[in-house]
């Protein structure tokens, strides 16, 4: 946004910064400032009402944890650690690539693991969440997958565990806590920064009073990821290069506000409000796409005329 003041009070009118690739002036200005007011007025027409407090619940204990599988590409990697465990029985896997099952097949190799095999179809997660001999589902699809996979896992009777980011805009995340609460099921978003050793040993310093009473916080998630995303078939159906090119913002925020949550006692106390969010100008992936292109038709369909934003700051 080039011009500054319009900026400043969007923000401070609003409490929500919107940062484009578009100037704001005159007509233009007034009539997307009126537009953000009336978008954050409507929502705000229909706060959130807690109906349970899922945060400290405890669910009733289960001697074996039977476990079903949805994604194992980037789930590969819990798949393995769950081969050893005790007090765990994978019941099910669940991927559309016949590899990765393939894959996660050779790991159970000599665990007395025998899960069935859910891939002949691209509904074929809601038939496993749909058994009764399961008590856990966890879910490693594309992002837009998400919610949609932990809704109906929850609706089914199961406890999910959910690779971040477990949403992408408010209103599914209300989904997934209301579900949540109103199923007394838990929907834990599996961002391993929260259980880091650094992390854990910095929230029971804060626990215990070490830092006195915590005002500010700060955290980070700075990650080169360009040649993750934008690798030939690295992702199935290149989803998260899709998702790279289709929003801007900050589209991985758990790495660093996940500990500061904690820390600050998130949701047992306090809350979030509102935030303002900053993004930079790409100067990355649009170079890489046109340079892909240039020599590999694959890569044609792929426009990045407003992707994300190499840096992101978001004050909340």
């Amino acid at each position: 946004m080039n011009n500054r003041r319009d900026f400043l009070k969007l923000a401070s009118l609003a409490g929500v910064g919107l940062l484009g690739h578009n100037s704001l002036h005159g007509a233009e200005s007034e009539y997307k400032r009126d537009s953000a007011l009336k978008h954050i007025k409507k929502a705000s027409e229909k706060p959130y009402r807690q109906i349970f407090n899922m945060s400290g619940y405890r669910a009733p204990k289960i001697d074996t944890v039977r476990i079903g599988f949805i994604g194992l590409g980037r789930g590969i990697a819990h798949f393995k650690s769950a081969t050893k465990l005790e007090g765990v029985d994978i019941k099910a896997v669940c991927d559309l690539v016949p590899e990765k099952i393939n894959r996660a097949m050779d790991m159970l190799k000599g665990t007395g693991h025998k899960p069935d095999i859910y891939t002949d179809d691209v509904n074929a997660w809601k038939r496993l969440c749909e058994r009764d001999d399961l008590d856990l589902i966890y879910v490693a699809t594309p992002w837009n997958m998400h919610v949609e996979v932990a809704l109906y896992a929850m609706e089914q009777g199961k406890h999910v565990g959910v690779e971040v980011p477990a949403a992408t805009t408010v209103e599914e995340c209300r989904q997934l806590v209301t579900t949540s609460e109103q199923k007394r099921k838990h929907c834990v978003i599996l961002e391993n920064c929260c259980y880091d050793f650094f992390e854990l040993l910095t929230l029971n310093m804060a626990r215990q009073g070490f830092f006195g009473e915590v005002m500010h916080c700060e955290g980070a998630h700075i990650h080169d990821l360009l040649d993750n995303i934008t690798r030939k078939n690295f992702k199935w159906n290149m989803w998260r290069l899709r998702e790279n090119i289709s929003r801007n913002g900050n589209l991985y925020p758990t790495h660093g506000l996940g500990p500061v949550c904690q820390i600050m006692n998130i949701n047992r106390g306090d809350k979030m409000d509102y935030l303002v969010s900053m993004s930079t100008n790409d100067f990355m992936l649009s170079d890489r796409l046109t340079e892909l292109k240039s020599t590999d038709s694959f890569y044609l369909p792929f426009n990045a005329d407003n992707p994300r934003g190499n840096m992101n700051t978001t004050l909340i």
